[in-house]
């Protein structure tokens, strides 16, 4: 009897940056990554990794059931009641922490998106990087480290 695979076909709507995502994933891997070109491709997938906003209408392509993990700010509308929406990655600032004006919409004063708590280990660190775009693999852990030595903390 033939094992079967456990890996699943992964599709990315991603046009600029498909073949820089297949070229990072293992060699055994790539085949299993997929570029599509319009939402109704995904309509099987039980769960969409959204980077970008997604209007109502375009989630409307997604089955009932699936769930929207998103690292998008704002977060998309959770208008879909026959699916589950992730939320944001938040970072709880230092108590201490004095200067920085904030305010997150959507989330508890002193907490911020993880995002915008990246843009401020940034500044105490006095990185010099360029950082709009695509998101550094390679500069996780350090970033991560960073912003834990500075008492900013995940929530």
């Amino acid at each position: 009897m033939q094992e079967e695979d456990p890996r699943h076909e992964m599709m990315t709507l991603s046009t600029e940056r498909f073949q820089k995502i297949q070229k990072e994933a293992a060699e055994e891997d790539q085949q299993y990554l997929v570029q599509v070109t319009k939402f109704q491709s995904a309509e099987q997938c039980k769960t969409w990794i959204v980077g970008k906003w997604l209007s109502p209408r375009e989630q409307r392509w997604a089955s009932p059931g699936t769930h929207f993990h998103q690292f998008v700010v704002p977060p998309i509308l959770g208008f879909r009641r026959d699916c589950t929406y992730g939320k944001l990655a938040a970072m709880r600032l230092p108590k201490d922490a004095r200067g920085l004006g904030s305010c997150e919409f959507s989330l508890e004063r002193g907490v911020v998106h993880a995002c915008h708590a990246g843009g401020v280990v940034h500044f105490l660190e006095g990185y010099t990087h360029h950082e709009v775009g695509a998101i550094d693999v390679d500069r996780i852990d350090v970033v991560w480290e960073a912003a834990l030595k500075h008492g900013i903390r995940p929530v």
